[in-house]
């Protein structure tokens, strides 16, 4: 049962020491939830739903409530000649109060206003849109960057590797030197020159683990992970991309936002030079009221009433601008389509490039196997003869080193090339 029980705890405690695996789409994903500019996102769309609420507001009644209180230095009177006929009736019609007291209420309501605030409103989703479309272009940005570390890591991971298997192989030939040592037949020269070696190879693996740490930790930072020294990066697929140049990308639906905006600055330029209809109603309460005479005869008469009508406005001094205005729009087209053309063609000049550097590489991977293969093939022989007397330790030092230059190509090339894979996949989005 002990047996069982401490079995069971030592299978444990290496799964609790198994390296964490982690993949490049796992490290993207990772990045963009990270990225503190994702915190925008929710605020960029509830701004431009408060945007379009306000403009979709403008159809709305328009209330204003004012009050006043004034002192006339004239007012109206009654003509001498009036005043005599009348107070040969005994009629006192009284005379104007010189102070002015009122409030009043007044509604505005649009009936047609020449498309201004549907251009409003367009203009509003339109600025929504390009915020969405820019945020969404600075997270693609991310995965870049992602690339960049990831790559690099994963090239000083397969460095480490290597350096192992070199070291690996040194310390078995430091083991047959010595017994070689013990009859006779290898001196302690080549001992000392092996150990030298061997210590070398170790102190570069310690460089590689020291570069690799520095690279997880920015990868760390990035993606927001707790990745250690035991942390291990898997290799991406190669995977097969068509001949897109670049319309996926991000930039390109900014672009299309912007023109989108551009448009509907053009429909509200053209709705501002319109007439506008609306209906009103005026209420008011004043004193003096509209009825003349009992105004003049009670001061204290306060008396409400209302206008109520349909009105016609046009201010025609957006004619004045129109022309500067919609030159100006013309003008941002312009400049946004020749981003667009330049943008373009950078994309296609370097995918192109891309393209070349992917069959360049997979033109010299083709030769990687055999170089390691016949690199090793003489590596052994030449152990063969130094084990028989035939070669010396620098024979051996110089085919092993020679191996492990190969083998650290071939590890150099394809992931070189799988950056360039990934590197096309970020250019054109796919």
């Amino acid at each position: 049962m002990k047996r069982f029980v401490l079995l069971f705890a030592l299978l444990a405690a290496g799964a609790s020491c198994r390296a964490q695996v982690v993949t490049l789409d796992e490290c993207q994903q990772f990045a963009q939830e990270n990225y503190p500019v994702i915190a925008q996102q929710e605020l960029i769309e509830k701004l431009a739903e408060f945007n379009v609420s306000n403009a979709r507001r403008n159809w709305l009644p328009q209330i204003s409530v004012s009050a006043m209180a004034s002192y006339l230095s004239q007012v109206p009177e009654i003509p001498a000649s009036l005043q005599s006929l009348l107070a040969i009736g005994n009629v006192d019609v009284g005379s104007f109060s010189h102070g002015l007291y009122g409030a009043s209420v007044q509604v505005k309501q649009p009936i047609w206003d020449g498309g201004l605030i549907g251009a409003q409103v367009a203009a509003a989703k339109a600025e929504g849109e390009v915020s969405r479309r820019n945020w969404e272009a600075e997270m693609y940005a991310v995965r870049e960057r992602v690339n960049q570390l990831y790559f690099g890591t994963l090239l000083l991971q397969e460095n480490i590797g290597l350096a192992d298997l070199l070291i690996a192989d040194l310390e078995r030939n430091y083991r047959m030197l010595e017994s070689m040592q013990t009859f006779g037949t290898a001196d302690r020269n080549d001992l000392d020159q092996l150990r030298v070696e061997i210590l070398g190879a170790r102190q570069q693996r310690a460089q590689l683990v020291s570069s690799r740490a520095v690279y997880l930790a920015m990868l760390g930072v990035m993606t927001g992970q707790p990745f250690t020294e035991e942390t291990r990066l898997e290799r991406p697929v190669a995977v097969d991309l068509s001949q897109s140049t670049g319309d996926k990308r991000p930039e390109m639906a900014l672009l299309d936002a912007q023109q989108q905006l551009l448009d509907a600055q053009r429909r509200a330029v053209r709705a501002s030079v319109m007439p506008q209809i609306g209906a009103f109603a005026w209420g008011m309460y004043t004193n003096p009221g509209p009825d003349i005479f009992r105004s003049m005869k009670d001061h204290c008469y306060w008396s409400p009433y209302v206008f109520a009508g349909v009105s016609l406005s046009w201010n025609i001094g957006g004619f004045y601008t129109k022309k500067n205005r919609m030159a100006q729009i013309a003008l941002n087209e312009r400049r946004l389509e020749s981003q667009r053309e330049t943008f373009l063609y950078n994309i296609r000049l370097q995918s192109m490039q891309e393209r070349a550097a992917i069959a360049e590489m997979q033109e010299v991977m083709r030769y990687d196997e055999e170089i390691i293969a016949l690199r090793e093939s003489i590596r052994r022989r030449t152990e063969a003869s130094v084990k028989n007397g035939e070669a010396s330790v620098n024979d051996l030092l110089r085919d092993m080193n020679a191996e492990d230059r190969a083998r650290q190509n071939k590890a150099a090339h394809e992931v070189e090339w799988l950056k360039n894979i990934y590197d096309l996949k970020y250019t054109v989005n796919e």
